[in-house]
């Protein structure tokens, strides 16, 4: 179904103009009802690279995600969690059209922080509740990004993969990806399109300071405070 929906596209647009969205799974009704059937309803084309990890057999999320990477074809991937759901049909194409204007454009989500502020434009739970003070109207700058939900322009990320030897897990790849792309002049970005999240996200505080602590010893030259949505840290006590 996936591949006939591209196909149609492509008759209406320049190949290798669209969405390369990569996935690992870990079950697989969650992905076909959250992320699968919202991208069945965009307008603009897209391919789906779904990594089958419903056996816990990979335990490494940076390595696997850029090994699919190297595979896509369009011009922008986009690394989503299985239970992610955009929220309407125009979803993909109103985030394209913003990303066009964003320079030094580097990733963007949809939750981040620039300081202490949440900014996202996330509902998540059951039942749905909005996770931001306030919704967006325009994409807002932020110093990292929530690993729910990424985009990246395919040059860069082709010239700037995900760190396998920082963070190894499965937790804050994304956030230490944003300070790499810092380090390189680029900027990143929450964009003002709602998606839902059902997870509430990873409560392991202990996994979550194990990782940071690699993060701040790798970037703690160039920022002297990390914003994360899961915390906030200070490079110079490390």
């Amino acid at each position: 179904m996936l591949s006939l929906i591209r196909n149609l596209f492509l008759k209406k647009h320049d190949e290798g103009k669209g969405f390369s969205v990569i996935c690992v799974y870990n079950n697989r009704t969650k992905l076909n009802d959250y992320l699968v059937k919202s991208l069945n309803r965009q307008t603009v084309p897209f391919e789906l690279i779904a990594i089958d990890n419903t056996t816990g057999k990979f335990n490494s999320a940076a390595a696997l995600l850029n090994e699919a990477a190297r595979k896509a074809k369009y011009d922008y991937f986009m690394f989503a969690h299985q239970d992610v759901s955009l929220g309407s049909k125009k979803w993909l194409e109103s985030a394209r059209k913003d990303l066009k204007k964003l320079y030094p454009f580097g990733a963007a989500g949809v939750a981040g922080k620039l300081d202490e502020e949440l900014l996202a434009s996330v509902s998540h739970g059951n039942p749905p509740h909005f996770v931001g003070k306030r919704r967006l109207r325009k994409p807002m700058r932020v110093q990292t990004l929530d690993g729910c939900l990424m985009i990246v322009r395919r040059e860069i990320f082709l010239n700037i993969p995900f760190d396998e030897k920082a963070v190894d897990g499965w937790i804050l790849y994304v956030a230490n990806y944003c300070l790499d792309l810092i380090r390189q002049g680029y900027r990143n970005y929450v964009l003002p399109h709602e998606v839902y999240h059902e997870s509430t996200g990873c409560d392991d505080r202990d996994a979550i300071q194990n990782v940071m602590n690699k993060i701040i010893a790798r970037h703690k030259d160039h920022i002297k405070t990390i914003y994360t949505t899961v915390g906030t840290w200070d490079t110079c006590q490390k």
